[in-house]
């Protein structure tokens, strides 16, 4: 598989709970810890071994790289601080 290539239609499930909808948290996030814990359960339902690695902090949002299980960076991804919408930008 390459890069953003990877089973599961990502960014466009809904997350477990009330408080989650399409695409992340609907709410706002504000620190890297908070990021990464909404891409670890939205990359939890997936059902693959994927893991958050390098978060870096932006002026209106939050960058990671998603990480198979070989820790080989096949996306990047952005989390919107206000809205809590995860998106690929590959």
């Amino acid at each position: 598989m390459g890069r953003g290539m990877y089973r599961g239609s990502p960014y466009g499930h809904y997350c477990p709970g009330m408080q989650w909808g399409p695409y992340g948290l609907r709410k706002p996030v504000s620190t890297v810890e908070q990021a990464k814990q909404v891409i670890d359960v939205y990359l939890a339902e997936t059902g693959q071994k994927l893991a958050a690695g390098n978060i870096t902090e932006k002026n209106w949002y939050f960058e990671a790289e998603i990480l198979d299980r070989n820790k080989t960076v096949i996306d990047r991804v952005i989390v919107d601080k206000r809205s809590g919408r995860i998106r690929s930008i590959y």
